[in-house]
């Protein structure tokens, strides 16, 4: 008898789990087993999600920076500093053209940069490429623009 009741319940609760996972379409919707989700959500949710991808659009050019290093190869202050740089930029250029050169006013001082590497050990290579010319030069983290990727 207690074999017969442990048989009758499991042919009872056997057919109710099977039907238990079981999706049942609501009135007007397709069957849940497609595998479509429906978002309700505000219209105003879209709008910003586009002027948001639309600023930083806008933007990104402006604020394609990452952390990196520069050589810093000039820095005086005082009145002539500004035409000193200018002049330093220049020379510079001239023998290096290859490389990014940037002039930078920090109170009170005009100092001039030059390269974007994104890490110290490129940095210290052109450093001791340059060593002859920039005796003085020397390492500087800082926020530098994408360099290219070779």
């Amino acid at each position: 008898m207690k074999i017969f009741c442990i048989v009758f319940l499991l042919l009872l609760i056997n057919p109710a789990k099977g039907f238990s996972q079981m999706a049942s379409p609501a009135s007007g919707e397709e069957d849940a087993r497609e595998g479509r989700v429906n978002i309700n959500q505000d219209e105003r949710l879209n709008d910003l999600m586009q002027r948001l991808i639309r600023i930083n659009e806008e933007n990104a050019e402006r604020n394609a920076v990452m952390p990196g290093f520069r050589i810093r190869i000039f820095s005086q202050s005082g009145q002539a500093a500004r035409q000193n740089a200018i002049n330093e930029q220049a020379k510079f250029f001239a023998s290096y053209p290859d490389l990014e050169t940037y002039l930078e006013w920090d109170q009170p001082n005009f100092k001039v940069y030059i390269g974007d590497f994104r890490t110290r050990s490129e940095a210290l290579k052109m450093q001791k490429r340059i060593s002859k010319d920039y005796p003085f030069s020397f390492i500087v983290g800082t926020r530098i623009n994408f360099p290219p990727i070779e």
